[in-house]
């Protein structure tokens, strides 16, 4: 399974185009992207041909974009149930969600929502 990449860099960035034309072209996994800072990429390398990006592997947490759509990261893949990110973020996450019961909010606590 690929991984999920994310790409950080300013709205001004010149790759906004490309990985967008990519995005429609279906040439390009976009999962999510916030145009202010950020975007969402699944593939099988970090995709680094898009200017003005920095390409990493997508840290465990809740993406959230400005619409309130999300997506759920855990060890650098797509999951759909936040409780896999608690799972996968350890102990501490673990003991959190004990105590709260309720696994967004143990998220954002952690600074784990992007």
């Amino acid at each position: 399974m690929d991984s999920i990449w994310l790409l950080k860099g300013p709205h001004e960035a010149p790759g906004w185009t490309a990985l967008e034309k990519d995005a429609r072209d279906k040439t390009a996994n976009v999962l999510l992207f916030d145009r202010d800072a950020w975007a969402l990429v699944r593939a099988p390398a970090a995709p680094t041909q898009y200017e003005g990006f920095v390409a990493t592997q997508a840290p465990s947490g809740l993406f959230l974009d400005q619409q309130g759509r999300n997506v759920y990261v855990a060890a650098g893949i797509k999951v759909h149930d936040p409780r896999e990110v608690i799972a996968a973020l350890g102990a501490e996450a673990t003991e959190l969600l004990k105590k709260l019961g309720d696994p967004d909010l143990v998220l954002e606590r952690l600074g784990r929502v992007y």
